[in-house]
């Protein structure tokens, strides 16, 4: 029974945790960050998906489409695939820094707001990527 209890307890104590993910809209990198992400995209990313953001005919757009295509997955995923498979050219070679930065970077141009708090790699796992804002 005590057994049973303490399951249920974890239970709703882990979906209330769930409920509580903040989303990519609560403000989850600083201005400061998005800005040393702009810098690092340029050196890094802008050969393949342009200095726009806008990708190419083969390269995939950072604005607008993924905005609906990492919808509904936590920011980790997108980190992650960042982190690791870019830039095309040396996969997984940027600092977990300077991924975060440009996670931010993209975020920003993508016009979802700064806060107060710089984004980092495992604070990823906690965000929720939704398309558009929740409702209030």
């Amino acid at each position: 029974m005590r057994t049973k209890m303490i399951a249920m307890a974890v239970l709703v104590l882990s979906c209330g945790a769930a409920q509580a993910r903040s989303s990519i809209w609560d403000g989850v990198y600083t201005d400061a960050q998005a800005d040393r992400g702009h810098t690092a995209y340029m050196q890094n990313c802008s050969r393949c998906h342009g200095a726009t953001l806008m990708g190419t005919f083969e390269i995939p757009p950072l604005v607008g489409r993924i905005m609906p295509y990492y919808a509904g997955s936590s920011l980790e995923t997108f980190f992650d695939y960042i982190s690791t498979a870019m830039p095309l050219d040396h996969p997984g070679s940027l600092s977990p820094g300077t991924n975060a930065d440009i996670v931010a970077y993209i975020l920003k141009s993508n016009d979802v707001p700064s806060g107060a708090k710089e984004l980092t790699a495992a604070g990823s796992k906690a965000i929720q990527f939704d398309a558009k804002p929740r409702k209030k």
